[in-house]
């Protein structure tokens, strides 16, 4: 019997994993969580992995490195998408060096700029596809495309 696809979705807690549940809220592919807080009962996701929060230390990176290798050996996902936080660099660039495609969107709160990791994936092409939540923050960058917004932030009758 054939394997059903699997999407592993990398989101840090809080905006960032918001954000990705809304964006794969309709996909119908197997989804695997890597995220840096155990906040879900898994009901949403085949799997759901912790791996250790991180902002400029390197050494939780290469650990995180090593464990973003054993997440893609073992769920074999066909592709990746991220939302953003530190935790989301070592699986673009193990996506990148294994040929896994890995999809980039970047938070909504970056109204002017992109985040910092959207920046590094940006700079070192590690994305396939890059995704901003504004057209003039998508404007700014080559590459980088405007679909729409994660969530429907409409004006509800607001001027």
């Amino acid at each position: 019997m054939k394997r059903k696809p699997t999407i592993l979705v990398i989101a840090s807690s809080g905006g960032h994993l918001t954000q990705a549940m809304c964006a794969t809220s309709t996909l119908k592919q197997d989804l695997v969580l890597v995220s840096n807080k155990d906040m879900l009962d898994g009901k949403r996701f085949k799997h759901v992995y912790t791996i250790k929060d991180t902002q400029h230390n390197p050494f939780v990176h290469c650990m995180n490195l090593f464990a973003a290798i054993s997440i893609l050996l073992k769920e074999k996902p066909q592709a990746m998408f991220s939302t953003g936080g530190p935790i989301c660099l070592p699986f673009a660039l193990v996506a990148k060096l294994t040929n896994t495609r890995f999809v980039f969107l970047d938070t909504m709160s970056r109204v002017t700029e992109l985040s910092n990791s959207g920046k590094l994936i940006q700079k070192f092409g590690l994305s396939d596809s890059f995704l901003c939540q504004w057209p003039d923050v998508a404007n700014q960058y080559d590459g980088a495309e405007y679909h729409g917004q994660a969530f429907d932030l409409g004006d509800h009758g607001h001027q």
